[in-house]
């Protein structure tokens, strides 16, 4: 979980997941990539952040999808 204080980037990430032009099937891709790119690294907080931010592209897309 991260600190309160450094909330303001994954904020600052969803704004712009939220304000993108990518489609709910680029968004997904991009998902996948991360994931990939996390099963790839040997670095735990590198991993852990590719699968949180792939986290955050299938949510958006998945709201783009029912909007």
């Amino acid at each position: 979980m991260l600190p309160e204080e450094d909330r303001w980037l994954t904020d600052a990430m969803d704004r712009r997941l939220r304000d993108s032009t990518q489609s709910a099937g680029q968004l997904r891709s991009r998902a996948r990539e991360l994931r990939a790119e996390a099963e790839q690294s040997h670095v735990q907080g590198i991993r852990n952040a590719a699968l949180a931010l792939a986290e955050r592209y299938e949510q958006t897309a998945a709201a783009r999808l029912s909007a």
